[in-house]
């Protein structure tokens, strides 16, 4: 421990200590102006109230930018200027015992609770400006002659300073002059400890209204300026540095901070001593989790532990039980169960609420029933609603939205993300939540407006995204969606190279999504060997999920038949097993999308090895799910795809054949529709030339030729691959 801090008491309590000062003297005179003053507008009334919440909160400034800002074009308070001038010049001609009228008059103002007249006084002592009067009389009060003459002097040097800049300023008529900078900022003890608390709660629950992270730390470090013990300002600093990932900056904060909380030798009570460091070692625990660092983490969540065992603290064990699951794999079911447990038994609602979000999340990874998953949900809604604890309420529509979109139930998670969103844009509440959560939820709602073509709306949202959401811990939310979007987008226009560049960015956001989206590339290129490489062994990695691996094993199974040629049935073979796989893993882990997605791929290898009528059942059983719930890109694809089927079991007679290709015409349409509206370029040209085989055989030359017509205006020229393997 550092040798200054044998002090460190003395210094915390007179950084407690309320002092005046020529600012408060100004203060109170201009609330002494406005009681006086026996007519007041409304516009008036309001901007006093507005500027008189920022006068006494705010550290003190020098005579002149009050003055200033008093006379500023924004408000109405030009003629209470003009009376503060007069009442300051009244006091520094009348010397100190124009300071003691001043009080007398102040005293007046309020009404005594012994007070029973009926003529109704101008202060109420219970008021804002009764309570802030109230402690400056009393301040006044416990000071002696000197000190009231050293402040009397104080006063009127500042005011013959201020009074020149004040008339320079006028005389100008500059109508907006630049706030100066005042380097001798006076906080006093519960102004200081009013912001940083705002602060603090702010950056938890709502850091879209905090300070940005510089301004925030230049106000810590004139804090600590003022005071370099003040251990909250700290602890500030280190939510401030948790914002932009500053390990270094995050670590030192949270050492200062235990280091000025931490006991002296002369206490006696040994609880104390413990609960500082324990809670301590926690905070440290919490810091290595945030940066991945689970091997630190790990050694200082069991220094906790022991201490809080020694001193009996449930509360911290609870904390520190929850953290151990996060941080372990091995038995987490166990370990979540059993936090749940304690923290029910202590009354600890919401690390409870935590755990029973965290047991669902987990059971649903472990290929639980979905009734079982969104009932322990449920169970978490009820203790949040009763308790009233709106970041937990925000992230369980997360989180039920992030579980419907796994389940693959699009059109319920986007309710459940405007839900979120509804719930956290209420302007009667006063407590919002407006975290990680909330900007999950926008994004999904950008990807939903991608997956119908409406880019120009997604960019909206995305920019919107970047606006609210511009720390780091957010970032990475919305910059791998935004760069998927551009992703998906460049890649419906056929254009490789920008979308390979693409995906070796987000490599350092998720590793996974670029080797996955680096294997569509060489997929659509026809690299088969250079795709497979990218999802090697990918089955193997133990951090992947269900959705992951049946991604990738349903793309592997497209670079294993797009590589085949009728001739080589093995092949088609290996793809099935694989499909087949993929198709188990999907209905194990509740996977209905994919599961969908999976049968029309089967279909796609049927049709090609001449199983049409096959194909076209295990259609028939996906395509109510995609269309329900899918993209338009899968949906166009569905479309082709049971087109194709429909041509491949017409028979070949005329009048039959003839209705068959007319509703095979029909799916494809409404497949060029969907195309169209998300800009799938290449889909659009394969769908025209589908359509103008199908109007040829049908004799309809006007529409074969309009087709025609279309599929050269978009550079159609070149040979189109007319196997059918290409569709999906």
């Amino acid at each position: 421990m550092y040798k200054e801090l044998l002090n460190v008491e003395e210094n915390i309590n007179n950084s407690q200590k309320d002092t005046l000062t020529p600012y408060k003297i100004a203060v109170i005179l201009l609330i002494k102006c406005y009681c006086s003053t026996n007519v007041k507008t409304i516009c008036e009334r309001r901007d006093f109230c507005v500027i008189i919440l920022k006068l006494i909160q705010t550290p003190d400034m020098e005579i002149d930018t009050l003055l200033t800002e008093l006379h500023s074009p924004n408000h109405v308070l030009q003629c209470f200027a003009k009376e503060l001038e007069s009442e300051c010049v009244h006091v520094c001609n009348t010397g100190i015992e124009g300071l003691s009228e001043l009080f007398d008059v102040l005293t007046k103002f309020m009404k005594s609770s012994l007070d029973h007249s009926l003529t109704p006084h101008l202060l109420c002592r219970n008021s804002v400006l009764g309570l802030y009067v109230r402690r400056i009389i009393v301040f006044f009060e416990q000071l002696s002659f000197s000190d009231v003459a050293q402040l009397y002097d104080a006063f009127v040097k500042d005011f013959d300073q201020s009074i020149i800049l004040v008339s320079n300023w006028k005389n100008r008529r500059v109508k907006e002059v630049p706030a100066k900078k005042n380097k001798n900022n006076i906080w006093d003890g519960r102004r200081a400890e009013l912001l940083v608390a705002q602060q603090a709660h702010i950056l938890q629950t709502n850091e879209y209204k905090a300070m940005s992270p510089s301004k925030l730390q230049s106000l810590v470090r004139e804090l600590l300026s003022y005071n370099s013990y003040y251990a909250e300002v700290h602890y500030l600093s280190y939510l401030n540095c948790l914002r932009v990932n500053e390990y270094c900056g995050a670590l030192d904060s949270l050492y200062h901070c235990f280091d000025r909380l931490a006991p002296l030798d002369n206490r006696t009570v040994s609880e104390d001593r413990s609960r500082i460091f324990r809670y301590a070692a926690l905070n440290l625990a919490a810091l290595h989790a945030q940066f991945d660092h689970k091997i630190v983490a790990q050694t200082a969540l069991k220094e906790a532990i022991i201490m809080a065992q020694e001193a009996g603290d449930n509360v911290c064990l609870q904390l520190a039980h929850a953290w151990t699951y996060y941080l372990l794999s091995k038995n987490k079911a166990h370990l979540i169960e059993r936090s749940i447990g304690k923290s029910g038994i202590f009354g600890i609602t919401h690390t409870m609420s935590l755990g029973l979000i965290a047991s669902a999340h987990h059971a649903t990874l472990e290929a639980n029933s979905p009734t079982y998953v969104f009932d322990t949900l449920m169970k978490s809604d009820v203790l949040n609603y009763q308790h009233s604890m709106s970041d937990l309420m925000s992230m369980t529509y997360a989180e039920k939205s992030a579980l419907w979109a796994y389940y693959g139930k699009a059109k319920i998670s986007t309710i459940c993300a405007q839900l979120l969103l509804l719930h956290n844009s209420q302007n009667y509440k006063q407590n919002l939540f407006n975290g990680e959560s909330t900007c999950q939820e926008v994004i999904s709602i950008a990807n939903a407006l991608v997956e119908v073509g409406q880019y120009k709306l997604a960019d909206v949202v995305f920019n919107h995204a970047k606006d609210r959401f511009n720390n780091l811990t957010s970032n990475k939310t919305w910059i791998l969606s935004e760069r998927l979007f551009e992703f998906t987008r460049i890649m419906r226009h056929e254009n490789w190279s920008e979308a390979e560049n693409i995906a070796i960015q987000i490599s350092s956001l998720c590793p996974f999504e670029s080797k996955l989206r680096l294997a569509e590339i060489a997929l659509a290129a026809g690299d088969y060997l250079v795709g497979l490489q990218f999802l090697h062994n990918v089955e193997k990695n133990k951090n992947f999920t269900a959705r992951n691996l049946v991604q990738s094993m349903n793309i592997i199974s497209k670079i294993i038949n797009l590589s085949s040629t009728p001739e080589q049935g093995f092949t088609s073979i290996n793809s099935i097993v694989l499909l087949n796989s993929a198709l188990d893993i999907a209905k194990t882990n509740h996977l209905s999308y994919y599961e969908a997605i999976i049968k029309i791929n089967l279909a796609t290898v049927q049709l090609v090895n001449g199983m049409p009528i096959q194909a076209l059942a295990l259609i028939d059983e996906a395509v109510e799910q995609i269309l329900a719930h899918g993209s338009w890109y899968d949906g166009g694809c569905a479309f082709t795809l049971y087109a194709q089927c429909l041509v491949a079991t017409a028979p070949f007679a005329s009048k039959k054949r003839k209705v068959i290709l007319q509703n095979a015409i029909q799916y494809l349409l409404k497949a060029d529709y969907y195309f169209r509206k998300i800009e799938a370029f290449g889909k659009i040209k394969k769908t025209m030339y589908f359509l103008i085989l199908l109007y040829n055989e049908l004799d309809m030359k006007i529409e074969r030729n309009r087709c025609a017509f279309e599929y050269r205006q978009n550079n159609g020229e070149g040979l189109i691959k007319s196997s059918i393997n290409t569709l999906f």
